[in-house]
């Protein structure tokens, strides 16, 4: 019977390097979030990143390595991180840059040391002893490369002669970026995009609501870290990818903040900002919630989109949630949560947060379609009001604004709850202006059928008249030229003081309030009145 064979080293081959960086950092800008994350994990309170041209540097204030600490960094697939308290832990981050670079330095000091130092890693001599195995293989000659024996002829730690770092921190170099990354590094607009994205840094200082949220990450304690970016010339601080400019209206609503919990398990917080119009987020960047451990995000925007019965709502909101439960641990491409008990309950956890998220919002979106309807209806309100003296005789258009304004009255009635609520005098105010329309409208309407009417029976007796006298063989008197002359024709003469008044009347009212064929009528109408009681 065979003797048991054991596992040994010489059973790692060196592919094995290759196969782990290239699965967990396809994009090269992962590899950059890796140095970043690493920079964070050593509680640094700024980090600048610089590229140029060829070169990326991640420069961090933070605790440091000693010696020793730089020695056990070097491990492959062992980490002293506390995955409870730090995103990278797998021992494999250090080794990201295989597939960016041709060399990487990592300089560091502790603030207890006076000498720093310097981890090297030459991934071009790495990748030179990789294609000469494959080559050997086609060869069919037997394997002579073994991880071991790969990484101790190409990783290094030695003391820092140039003491680069200064007081205490650690600096990065990842040195000749490979061709089919150069490009894609050396695009500002690519780079601040991710990392606005996937980094725990601060908000614009013009978003409007930047102190709110921020305030509340602190009292979460939340991490917050001020990145520089600089590319060749190019040099700014970065933030988080929220403005106001993203909002239809500027923002009108404020930040609301939620409790992610299942049942008594408590997940972490989210805050969320919703459209301020009822359409979504131009940006479609940002449409969504994005979830974060330690600052850094999991997975994408769209992650949550299923949870949501209507899609389209979820692209109307932005924000983040902010995980802090020990339970979940970020998978090592960070696409999601490894899979465990925690994992299940925090899905039902979101659940229950698109739920009271989808509440609110089509409250928010409630009271925005109401304000909507008031302003449209005190506006059209008042463009007719200012219009309807010059219409008084426009009985047309009179009938047409009629119905309009009974349409207005009926938009308002749905929304007139929220609208007591939300803006009591506003919609008093619209409600009293579209009843002046209607009344003015009515009473205008009105009048101009009883003058109608009027001048119908008007003309019905001119005309009998005019047929009596021409069967009497008499001409049509003309009306009298005045009031007095009236009282004379029908010998109806007053004292004098009183003719005097009723001359003083006539000329200097009647006459003065009305034009020459309105006063002719009125003393056709009064002849009419004393011939039929004469």
């Amino acid at each position: 019977m065979p003797e048991r064979i054991r596992f040994t080293k010489e059973d790692i081959g060196g592919e094995v390097l290759s196969i782990l960086t290239t699965g967990l950092y396809r994009d090269p800008l992962d590899t950059l979030r890796e140095y970043i994350q690493n920079a964070i994990d050593a509680d640094c309170d700024h980090i600048a990143v610089t590229i140029d041209p060829d070169t990326i540097a991640v420069t961090d204030n933070g605790v440091g390595m000693t010696f020793e600490q730089a020695r056990r960094a070097i491990r492959l697939g062992i980490s002293d991180k506390n995955p409870l308290k730090s995103v990278g832990f797998r021992g494999i981050g250090i080794y990201s840059a295989f597939n960016l670079c041709e060399d990487l330095s990592i300089y560091t000091r502790s603030a207890a040391d006076t000498q720093g130092h310097v981890i090297t890693i030459n991934f071009r001599l790495i990748r030179e002893e990789l294609l000469r195995e494959q080559e050997r293989r086609k060869q069919q000659l037997p394997p002579v490369l073994y991880l071991e024996k790969l990484l101790e002829n190409a990783v290094f730690v030695d003391v820092d002669p140039q003491n680069v770092v200064q007081e205490h921190g650690t600096k990065a170099v990842m040195s000749g970026l490979l061709g089919d990354v150069y490009k894609r590094l050396n695009n500002w607009s690519e780079v601040a995009a991710y990392l606005e994205n996937v980094v725990p840094l601060p908000f614009r200082p013009d978003f409007k609501w930047a102190k709110v949220i921020e305030k509340r990450l602190r009292e979460e304690a939340h991490r917050i870290v001020p990145v520089t970016l600089q590319i060749l010339v190019r040099r700014e601080e970065i933030y988080r990818p929220y403005s106001d400019g993203v909002f239809s209206y500027g923002g009108r609503h404020e930040p609301k903040f939620f409790t992610v919990v299942d049942g008594k398990e408590r997940f972490g917080i989210a805050w969320v900002c919703i459209n301020d119009a009822r359409q979504v987020l131009r940006n479609t960047a940002i449409r969504g919630l994005l979830i974060k451990k330690f600052g850094f995000s999991i997975a994408t925007r769209s992650y949550l989109e299923p949870f949501f019965k209507r899609p389209v709502f979820n692209r109307r909101i932005t924000g983040e949630v902010i995980v802090e439960h020990q339970g979940l641990i970020p998978n090592a491409a960070r696409s999601d949560f490894e899979h465990n008990s925690s994992r299940q309950a925090f899905l039902l956890a979101l659940g229950k947060l698109v739920n009271d998220v989808s509440v609110w919002g089509d409250k928010i979106q409630q009271e925005d379609k109401a304000r909507e309807v008031l302003e449209e209806a005190h506006t059209r309100a008042a463009q007719i009001n200012s219009a309807l003296p010059s219409l008084v005789r426009n009985q047309d258009e009179l009938l047409r604004l009629n119905v309009e304004v009974a349409g207005i009255a009926r938009q308002l009635d749905p929304h007139a709850k929220t609208l007591r609520s939300l803006d009591a005098a506003g919609y008093a105010r619209t409600r009293q202006l579209v009843k002046e329309c209607a009344e003015f409208i009515s009473t205008a309407l009105m009048q101009r059928s009883r003058g109608q009417k009027a001048l119908e029976q008007k003309i019905v007796r001119s005309i009998q008249r005019e047929a009596e006298e021409e069967k009497k063989g008499r001409p049509v008197a003309p009306p009298p030229a005045n009031l007095k002359a009236l009282l004379e024709a029908y010998d109806l003469i007053p004292s004098p003081d009183l003719m005097a008044f009723l001359v003083y009347l006539d000329e200097t009212v009647i006459q003065a309030r009305l034009s020459t064929e309105e006063y002719e009528e009125t003393m056709r109408v009064l002849r009419e009145f004393l011939d039929e009681r004469m």
